[in-house]
C-alpha cells in the first residue's frame, strides 16, 4: 500500500513547514493528485488520520483537487493557525 508512504510524506513536509512558522499549527492540506496516478483517494485519506491521530498535527483536514487524465501528485497548500 503506497498510500501509506505518501501520506506520510506529505505529513514530513507538514512538519518541516511548521517549523518554519513558529507557534502556528496546520489546520488544512492540499494537494493535487491526478487520475493517473495510481492513488487510492479514500486509503490515502485513512492513512493520513492514523498517521495525525494522536500527534500535534491531530486534525489535519485533507483536500484534495482531483485532476481526471492528469498523472501529478503534489502539495497544493498548507494553511496554517495561530
Amino acid at each position: 500500500m503506497h498510500e501509506m508512504g505518501i501520506a506520510s510524506s506529505v505529513i514530513e513536509a507538514v512538519r518541516v513547514e511548521v517549523t518554519r512558522h513558529p507557534g502556528a499549527r496546520a489546520s488544512k492540506v492540499g494537494l493535487r493528485l491526478g487520475e493517473w496516478a495510481g492513488v487510492d483517494v479514500e486509503s490515502l485519506r485513512f492513512c493520513l488520520e492514523v498517521l495525525v491521530k494522536g500527534t500535534e498535527l491531530e486534525p489535519l483536514a485533507l483536500e484534495i483537487d482531483f485532476r481526471p487524465q492528469g498523472s501529478e501528485l503534489d502539495i497544493a497548500y498548507l494553511e496554517l493557525e495561530d
